[in-house]
């Protein structure tokens, strides 16, 4: 049978720049709802990079690739009709493995197909060690959790810039929009450690105590594992983009795949955009 690998590469080996974690989770729905019908298998490459430490393997997840075909892996970031032109023609083609990687699909999607999730489910299972790490440092068994992205420059080692113009911000959007909706324990996440701390600390929300990671750069795979487990067994997810436009691959996303009701708000409106696990949006 034909397969299409979808690898997310060692992180010297893009040719495009790294995709953040939640650019691949997104690309892999995409694949999927394209390849479902059509006799190809989808299967997910993980060996050049260091998720292989932190995922169960199944059978549709190899740790254990040919190095060099995921470096030269095809990449589709910007071009759906590049994509969809490249799968038609090895589906008709001799072809029996096509290696690829991308970020496409719709950031603003609310819903998912049944199949597409049941695969994303599969694929998204973490060694018992990380769910059970994310536990010990909450200390509770229920809780929600809102995600405040601030911009990739936060990613990058001696580049952060200063968080000060932020807080006023984030402040605004906790006190009127999320602290008085939350029914559980509210754990903060960021982009901006700085920031994080400082607002866990002033609010008394729990978070977890490390750096978040966009993609692992540095093939500190931890604390992305550690970040999707804790959205993915949350009550309600919240996310604030304080510098762009779309929702987050990374909250969104997984959101959908495990039917969690959400809230976005982004700039530069930062209207409420809520969407119940059922998939219904309502903006307000």
């Amino acid at each position: 049978m034909k397969k299409v690998i979808h690898c997310y590469k060692g992180s010297k080996q893009w040719i495009n720049g790294t995709p953040g974690f939640g650019d691949f989770l997104r690309g892999t729905c995409h694949l999927h709802e394209i390849l479902v019908d059509t006799g190809v298998e989808l299967r997910i490459d993980m060996s050049n990079s260091g998720f292989a430490e932190q995922l169960l393997e199944n059978q549709f997840i190899s740790f254990i690739g040919d190095a060099s075909d995921i470096a030269h892996a095809e990449e589709y970031f910007e071009d759906h009709n590049a994509l969809r032109r490249r799968l038609q023609a090895f589906v008709h083609s001799d072809q029996s493995s096509l290696y690829i990687s991308t970020n496409l699909g719709a950031w603003d999607r609310t819903t998912l197909p049944g199949s597409t999730i049941a695969f994303m489910r599969s694929f998204m299972q973490f060694k018992p060690d990380i769910d059970c790490s994310v536990q010990a440092s909450l200390r509770v068994s229920e809780y929600e959790v809102v995600s405040l992205r601030c911009g990739d420059d936060f990613f990058r080692a001696g580049q952060a810039p200063a968080h000060a113009h932020l807080a006023d911000q984030a402040q605004r959007f906790l006190e009127n929009m999320i602290l008085p909706k939350i029914q559980h324990p509210l754990v903060l996440t960021s982009d901006s450690f700085e920031l994080k701390c400082a607002l866990a600390e002033r609010y008394g929300l729990l978070y977890l105590p490390h750096r978040s990671e966009h993609g692992a750069f540095n093939q500190n795979t931890l604390p992305v594992a550690m970040d999707l487990s804790l959205l993915s067994r949350s009550k309600y997810n919240y996310h604030i983009n304080l510098w762009a436009n779309w929702w987050s691959g990374f909250s969104h996303y997984t959101s959908m795949i495990f039917s969690i009701p959400s809230l976005n708000i982004r700039a530069p409106d930062f209207r409420n955009e809520e969407i119940s696990a059922e998939g219904v949006l309502m903006i307000s």
